[in-house]
């Protein structure tokens, strides 16, 4: 590939709008009623294609051409799976009980090949200019990359047991303990999205190229750990104000009634106000750090100028107004956010589009039977 292209920036655009979204969520829930959820696979296949559809680069809109069939024996496999699991948890017979626990273990075992699955079979059937993504993890790293999804179950398990050495170490071992598994929890729940993201972007290739990771694990790490603390304070000052508030109410009025429906309202004010913003902010600093420091081989390179408050003001916007709508607000959130992301970024590309095209669809080819392969072993069974 020739290095000395002039480089040329392309700013993604999202072409959709508030309304039309909202005439396809509202029939897929519609739909979704009515057939006690069977709609599913045809509700998310219309949901992806109208993002896909409606986001442009370089002159390219992207698609999404995915077989309905697939997507419905994924469904299926996955809700058969889930009921399975459920009945047998939920039968007084010790037999099923033990075969519920044993499928649950096989489900956790099996998470990270279900998770490789659904990101293979999006990426295969996403298209720009012709192109399409392959993704093809070995197993090795898939399951090095989830050591901290098999590391949670032993977590909760220690959580559990903690709550039972109150009477053995007192209140404040036992919460400071708890903290500390929470903080633990935590960490591993962000040490995987960092795992996941980068197997994502280093496994996926368009034709022979691959992608480029430059994200540090610890400034990955410092963001969910700064959020948390940012959680933390907030709730400190927004708990102390609700509770000099409940306190003069209480004192004044004198009636238990009325306290407890404001101490509720208080409480729910300040996780609302602690909570929100907190992963709001977490969210547009994670964005930002993933989208300048990935890339394509040598071909391109993304720049991402999402602006930090503005973010989480219209996070906590949508989060207010889904909560007085009732969630009849979610498609009109949902579009606002997803327009704000895509608009913020910008792909430098190495040459002309139309003769970058045309070499990576000749790679493409060249790759034939490896890459439908990769695709038979892909399949819908997890979340959009």
């Amino acid at each position: 590939m020739n290095t000395n292209l002039e480089i040329v920036a392309h700013p993604l655009r999202f072409h959709g709008h508030e309304g039309q979204y909202f005439r396809i969520w509202i029939v897929n829930v519609l739909l979704g009623v009515l057939t006690l959820g069977l709609y599913t696979p045809w509700a998310r296949r219309r949901t992806v294609q109208y993002f896909y559809q409606s986001t442009e680069v370089a002159d390219g809109n992207f698609e999404f051409t995915a077989p309905i069939r697939r997507m419905l024996v994924g469904f299926l496999l996955f809700g058969g799976l889930y009921l399975a699991i459920n009945l047998a948890g939920n039968s007084d017979d010790k037999l099923a009980r033990t075969i519920g626990n044993v499928f649950v273990a096989l489900a956790v075992l099996a998470a990270p090949w279900l998770w490789a699955s659904a990101m293979r079979f999006r990426l295969r059937h996403t298209r720009w200019r012709g192109l399409q993504l392959t993704f093809a993890p070995s197993a090795g790293a898939l399951y090095l990359a989830s050591w901290p999804l098999l590391a949670l179950p032993v977590l909760f398990f220690c959580l559990v047991m903690s709550a039972a050495t109150v009477r053995a170490y007192g209140p404040v071992l036992t919460g400071l303990l708890v903290l500390a598994i929470v903080l633990l929890c935590a960490v591993c729940l962000a040490l995987l999205q960092y795992n996941y993201a980068r197997l994502l972007v280093v496994d996926t290739r368009i034709g022979a190229q691959g992608g480029r990771w430059k994200v540090e694990r610890g400034a990955y790490l410092r963001i969910a750990l700064q959020a948390i603390g940012i959680a933390v304070l907030l709730g400190a000052v927004i708990g102390a104000v609700s509770s000099i508030i409940l306190a003069g109410y209480t004192l004044g009025m004198k009636n238990l009634r009325g306290s407890i429906l404001l101490g509720l309202v208080l409480g729910g004010a300040t996780w609302f106000l602690a909570i929100v913003p907190a992963l709001a902010w977490r969210e547009a600093r994670t964005f930002q750090l993933v989208w300048n420091n990935t890339g394509v081989s040598q071909l391109a390179r993304f720049r991402c100028n999402l602006r930090i408050g503005a973010f989480v003001g219209l996070r906590i916007r949508n989060a207010l107004l889904n909560l007085v709508t009732l969630g009849l607000y979610r498609p009109f959130a949902r579009v606002k956010v997803y327009r704000m992301k895509c608009e913020s970024v910008t792909m430098h590309l190495r040459g002309s589009p139309e003769s970058l095209v045309g070499e990576l669809a000749r790679q493409q080819d060249e790759g034939g039977f490896s890459d439908a392969l990769a695709d038979g072993l892909g399949l819908d069974i997890v979340g959009a």
